[in-house]
């Protein structure tokens, strides 16, 4: 957190990472890439933990939720494959 007050401009690029990894996630999910779904999903929930105020909360959520339907597709698709 000390690190955001010392570095100006860490905290405008962390922000440009998360939309840029919601950008990914929408694309990812459209071309049934679920793997890249789910590490977007990580990397949304660490950014979250550095931006504590704002839309924190909320990011953390969304990429929560981009892990659990990345696994959830993940194993689906494999069961798919399976049959």
């Amino acid at each position: 957190m000390e690190a955001l007050y010392l570095y100006p401009w860490a905290a405008p690029l962390l922000v440009g990472l998360a939309i840029l990894s919601l950008i990914g996630t929408y694309i990812s999910f459209k071309q049934e890439k679920y793997l890249l779904m789910m590490s977007m999903g990580i990397v949304q929930t660490m950014i979250s933990t550095y931006l504590v105020t704002g839309a924190a909360p909320v990011l953390f959520g969304v990429g929560l939720t981009q892990i659990y339907l990345g696994v959830v597709n993940v194993k689906r698709v494999k069961a798919v494959r399976h049959e």
